[in-house]
């Protein structure tokens, strides 16, 4: 039986529900994960949806192979039986609220007397401190603080968020990935250290290229935010903006206005049309180079009633096809089109049951791993557990030995020394790698000009001004990296990118599965020179199976991840999660297999090779929806929440700015139904009374909010102890007093740019805080550097 990456580590998990996807996804990588409840049980055990026989899935799903102990930590009892855990462990994880732990006398400081190699991570709404720390809130409420509500929806109706809870889903996956960065660093330096982790900011780090508009443009992104009442703009006055397409059995995504992939992907489906669908396409249609259609749109060369006409026509294709069939024409094309997948079609998806995905634990169906590691696999070693089901653990007391954490030096970052070479492109890998670089790995970036990063062709490019080193969001994923550029095709570049591979300790690439293994660059290969490399491999949908050949970006992957279809209104099609979504939740999962895998070649000197399927990733965002899929159909639920009501965004006095209210307990009903107006009968409603009465309701709120600025109205609301907070667009988060509180956003200069603002780090770090040293590279800006250290190691090692 293989070990698990994380075998023999302790976590004490103290979190609800706002960071129990920490605790799951350290006990997925291996880690003996211990729910720490109170006598009564944790409330998530009550939380829905259930299953037939009245079980909490979000308990079974979040609470997966986790131990239980019950304490009283308000007792002197329990609070010595918990610190006695405390000497024992390894990772401490907790969601209270700033100064709930500090009360009990268990705040980090009180902690880490008794354990002092001890990390604990505090997963918290807005951080431990700042003007909004204390603030209620749900979800909704920050998910509208980090900016991605505002992205998304429809123009002539208020934004809306995706169907199941996201926020606290982000900032537990970031905790769980900056713990085991931080237990890195304690091999070096012996201690450990307290992690605060805000949600908001961990929301902010979904919006894509949203944030550079204004820090290099000055305005927001076109044809959102505050220009959402106006029509969705488009590069050519008249062209058809982007839009779902209907099919036989429901829609599918159309990926066509990304340059180069998207161009493709048009010629791609005009020359099927020729082929399938005669009868659909005429000669004019015919005679056009899709492959350039942008450029030829916009220079006049293709009229804009050619292109819609041509857009329109492979609409009228797609209807006459099913999701199955649309899918088996991309992987044969490799065109950008994502049938939008619903729980159902999830579990009958071809590429995911050739993976094995799909685990049955307990008689429950849950999503499979995140990732799968070829040493340390990932496995469910049992259901969420009976309360207090493992009390005996208490008996064992026996402290974390001293010994086993000789610290080697001090002040270092936490992955100073570690050698990385990045050969990915666009979002996933060069995140993941980012992450690395930030807390101080030496990372190179392989990129060529003979074929450019996407990122560095999109903008907001500084003034408007298009350009390869011009792209604010290609800077922002690439900060602390070295550029080199290579030309694949030239034997001499090729032999440098092996020798590249040669020195690094970890490896991150995104090309189609395959191509690695064309320049003898594949894990295979190079492990056996250097069987400690750790080697990353992210792309759509995996290595293996049918469809690992099926190429495409984040949008694509949040339609066959069943996030698309959990986000829209009920009489409409789904409109989708912002961006390309699953780009901002694989890298996070991403750098957590990296570092368990780190952590296993630490203790066992042995490396392996990681393979993550962005939409298997993607998936987990889904939580019970997955579990509760013969039970519960989810599908544009609007703004209908299985945990709130009222649960909305609300339009202000001036039309273009709103407000996002979750209620989520009795008592902050309460509150809401007095600054309502409503009466002690309707203020004593309980949570399925109020979904009874939710459009009584919603009229009130959208009555009472549209007579005041939405600030106006968060602030009452906010004082009440009601969660609310404006939508706000990413002019307004450069102004957000938490994240300036938090110096969330720190300015860089850039040789071709100038100073520009790029996004920070979710989580402080006490001892080994992640750097923002320097932008994006220039492309190839580093080449000859690179070139001669690799030169002068080559004589050392002759003269050696």
């Amino acid at each position: 039986m293989s070990k698990a990456a994380l075998a023999g580590i302790r976590v004490l998990d103290l979190c609800d529900h706002r960071g129990e996807m920490a605790g799951r996804v350290l006990a997925d990588l291996g880690a003996e994960v211990i729910c720490v409840e109170p006598p009564d049980g944790s409330k998530s055990r009550l939380r829905g949806p259930f299953n037939t026989a009245g079980e909490s899935l979000w308990w079974a799903t979040f609470a997966l192979g986790k131990k239980s102990v019950a304490l009283d930590l308000a007792s002197p009892e329990g609070r010595d039986d918990f610190l006695d855990l405390i000497a024992t462990a390894d990772v401490c994880l907790e969601s209270f609220l700033p100064g709930v732990l500090e009360n009990l006398e268990l705040d980090y400081d009180r902690l880490a007397e008794r354990n002092p190699r001890l990390i604990v991570a505090s997963i918290t709404p807005f951080g431990q401190d700042g003007p909004r720390a204390s603030d209620a809130s749900t979800d909704l409420t920050l998910e509208a603080s980090g900016g991605l509500i505002g992205m998304q929806g429809d123009t002539d109706r208020p934004p809306i968020p995706v169907g199941f809870p996201q926020a606290s889903l982000h900032a537990g996956v970031q905790a769980a990935a900056d713990v085991l960065i931080a237990l890195y660093a304690r091999e070096t330096l012996g201690t450990g250290q307290h992690l605060d982790v805000s949600a908001q900011s961990a929301v902010v780090w979904t919006l894509m290229n949203a944030t550079g508009w204004p820090s290099v443009v000055g305005v927001n992104p076109p044809g959102f935010c505050d220009t959402r009442h106006l029509p969705r703009a488009t590069p050519v006055e008249g062209m058809r903006p982007p839009r779902l397409f209907e099919c036989k059995d429901g829609h599918a995504t159309f990926g066509v206005h990304l340059p180069g992939v998207g161009e493709r992907t048009m010629a791609g489906a005009i020359e099927w049309l020729r082929v399938a669908h005669p009868d659909l396409v005429d000669g004019e249609l015919l005679d056009v180079d899709w492959t350039r259609w942008m450029s030829l749109v916009l220079d006049g060369t293709i009229p804009v009633d050619v292109y819609n006409r041509a857009f329109d026509t492979v609409a009228d294709a797609f209807q006459r096809c099913n999701k199955t069939e649309l899918l088996a024409l991309a992987v044969e094309k490799k065109l950008l089109i994502a049938p939008v997948l619903n729980t159902e079609d999830l579990f009958r998806d071809e590429q995911l049951l050739s993976r094995d995905f799909w685990q049955d634990v307990g008689g429950i169906s849950f999503a499979g791993p995140f990732a799968k590691l070829s040493k340390t696999p990932i496995s469910y070693r049992g259901p969420a557990p009976k309360l207090d089901a493992d009390r005996a653990i208490l008996e064992s007391k026996d402290p974390m030995p001293v010994e086993r954490f000789a610290g080697r030096a001090s002040g270092k970052r936490a992955l100073a020394g570690l050698k990385v070479a990045d050969f990915a492109w666009v979002g996933v890998g060069p995140i993941m790698s980012k992450a690395l670089a930030d807390h101080g790995a030496d990372v190179i970036h392989i990129e060529s000009s003979q074929r450019l990063d996407v990122l560095r062709t999109i903008g907001p490019f500084k003034d408007r001004q298009p350009g390869p080193n011009r792209s604010h969001f290609f800077n922002n994923f690439n900060t602390n990296k070295k550029s080199i550029d290579l030309n694949f095709k030239d034997p001499s570049d090729l032999e440098f990118a092996r020798r590249i591979a040669d020195w690094a300790d970890v490896i991150v690439e995104s090309f189609v599965p395959g191509n690695m293994a064309k320049y003898g660059l594949d894990y295979e290969t190079l492990a056996k020179k250097n069987p400690q490399l750790v080697m990353m491999s992210t792309c759509m949908r995996g290595q293996t199976g049918p469809h690992s050949s099926y190429g495409g970006f984040g949008n694509q992957g949040a339609a066959l991840a069943g996030l698309f279809s959990i986000t829209g209104w009920p009489d409409r099609a789904p409109v989708g999660p912002w961006g390309a979504y699953t780009d901002f939740i694989a890298p996070r999962f991403g750098v957590a297999a990296i570092l368990a895998a780190l952590h296993h070649r630490t203790v066992t000197g042995e490396g392996q090779y990681i393979d993550l399927s962005q939409i298997e990733a993607g998936i987990q965002f889904m939580g019970p929806l997955i579990s509760a899929s013969d039970e519960l159909r989810v599908q544009n639920p609007g703004m209908d929440s299985l945990y709130c009501c009222p649960h909305g965004v609300y339009t202000a006095d001036d039309g273009m700015s709103f407000v996002a209210i979750a209620v989520e307990n009795d008592i902050q009903w309460q509150s809401l139904a007095r600054v309502l107006g409503f009466g002690d009968e309707e203020a004593g409603w309980g949570f399925q009374e109020r979904v009874t009465h939710k459009e009584k309701i919603d009229a009130a709120v959208t009555s009472w909010i549209s007579n005041k600025s939405a600030q106006a109205g968060e602030s009452t609301l906010l004082a009440d102890g009601v969660p609310a907070h404006q939508v706000l667009w990413p002019t307004q988060l450069y102004e957000d007093p938490q994240l300036v509180h938090r110096n969330f956003f720190q300015e860089l200069d850039h040789p071709e740019i100038g100073m520009a603002h790029y996004d920070g780090h979710v989580t402080k770090f006490s001892s080994t805080p992640p750097i923002l040293s320097t932008a994006g590279p220039v492309l190839g800006q580093h080449s000859e550097e690179i070139r001669k250290r690799f030169a002068d190691d080559a004589v050392k090692a002759r003269s050696g």
